[in-house]
């Protein structure tokens, strides 16, 4: 069962998307693998893993946390998906 759902509308190609994605997870050391519809990624933060699937359907990517740590909220990880997606660009 999942742990946190959450949705980012994003501008351009699911290709741009998850090449964004994929290469701001590998510079903070985590993994990730998919495609332009659906995948799955892991992170280690100082508190424990967060590992998650995507996937995306129109101008929405939609992820939903798998495992976390405890005190790690949903919303601190959505927020930090965020700016990656952002940075990134």
């Amino acid at each position: 069962m999942s742990k946190c759902n959450f949705s980012i509308e994003f501008p351009g190609t699911a290709d741009t998307l998850v090449q964004k994605a994929k290469s701001a997870i590998a510079q903070a050391g985590g993994t990730f693998n998919g495609d332009q519809s659906t995948g799955s990624f892991a992170i280690s933060t100082p508190l424990g893993k967060v590992s998650g699937t995507y996937t995306v359907d129109g101008q929405q990517f939609n992820i939903s946390i798998q495992d976390k740590p405890f005190l790690v909220g949903c919303g601190k990880i959505e927020s930090t998906l965020r700016e990656y997606l952002q940075s990134n660009s």
